[in-house]
């Protein structure tokens, strides 16, 4: 009886042998920044990659790859998008070797939300110095004062993005937008809508799947008002003011479906248009957020709604 057994623990032991010959850390540490050092990885998330079978951590985060020699080989890589805002831990280095023959070295950067790997190919003969190139030491509020931010994130930016009343702005305004957009989830524009122009904000999608049974439409609507869209109004409204435009303008998809008999999600987009003066009145607390967006033109899916900020989950 033992013996069936024994095969069954043989089974599932081999493959995690394989694995383990596949990838093992790093019997030398060869990058001058010892681990567990914050790091900014200045490659533009056009870059990072998800591979199929790797693609969300047991603990949640989102997981990237990025072939360096790729990026390195790109003209103009430095200056050709915006890196992603925020720091990283220098956590691990992994040799990839598969039949024993080294196939490429991982370097993994992790924090709370996201978990990227930088793999080095196997004719890079120093380490340290081509990850130096990616790389910058230090946590991203340091990285955002430096020459490089300015020269290669900063100015190669503004010219592009920041046209017509957005070149009004200020650079530390401009500044904290490229912060809002530089992972790549937020965008920004300008808009115009019954004869008036707003700054235009689209937020991505925060990755919730709604419940169509548990919140309608109208429900869903209202979360996202209350969660994601009353304080950026207070943020947003300076920007529209100092551009001198009527208004701020949010968009955003919302994912529902029903649990039960659907396996796809449906998509919803809200666009909320909110006057520069119910803004400024909001931020100064002279009105409240149901006199708020009452004031504003909202739409779902194009057609004009009433949301009802009370109430409900």
């Amino acid at each position: 009886m033992r013996r069936p057994h024994f095969a069954i623990a043989v089974h599932h032991v081999v493959p995690l042998l394989l694995m383990l010959c596949f990838s093992a850390e790093a019997k030398e540490w060869p990058l001058a920044l010892p681990k567990g050092s914050a790091v900014v990885a200045r490659i533009p998330t056009q870059f990072w990659k998800v591979d199929k079978y790797d693609s969300v951590s047991s603990s949640g985060q989102r997981i990237y790859f990025v072939d360096v020699e790729d990026v390195l080989n790109a003209r103009g890589w430095q200056t050709s998008g915006f890196p992603y805002c925020g720091e990283f831990t220098l956590t691990k280095i992994l040799e990839h070797r598969p039949t024993w023959k080294l196939r490429y070295t991982v370097v993994e950067l992790r924090n709370s939300n996201i978990y990227l790997k930088l793999r080095f190919g196997p004719e890079v003969k120093d380490l340290g110095t081509e990850f130096e190139k990616v790389i910058a030491a230090g946590d991203w509020n340091h990285f955002e004062t430096s020459d490089d931010f300015r020269n290669n994130v900063f100015a190669a930016q503004n010219d592009k993005i920041f046209v017509g009343p957005l070149t009004r702005l200020s650079d530390p305004f401009k500044i904290a937008l490229m912060r809002m957009v530089c992972d790549g989830r937020n965008t920004f524009d300008v808009e115009t809508f019954k004869g008036r122009t707003y700054f235009a904000v689209a937020l991505a999608n925060d990755g919730t799947v709604y419940h169509s049974l548990k919140l309608d439409e109208s429900a869903r609507a209202r979360r996202i008002i209350n969660e994601q869209l009353l304080h950026r109004i207070k943020v947003f409204r300076g920007v529209a003011q100092q551009a001198g435009i009527d208004g701020v303008k949010f968009t955003v998809e919302i994912a529902f479906r029903d649990f039960l008999k659907e396996s796809v999600a449906h998509i919803d987009k809200l666009e909320v248009y909110v006057p520069l003066s119910l803004s400024m009145s909001f931020a100064d607390a002279d009105i409240t957020s149901q006199q708020l967006v009452d004031g504003s033109v909202v739409l779902l899916n194009d057609n004009r709604i009433q949301v009802p900020l009370s109430g409900g989950t």
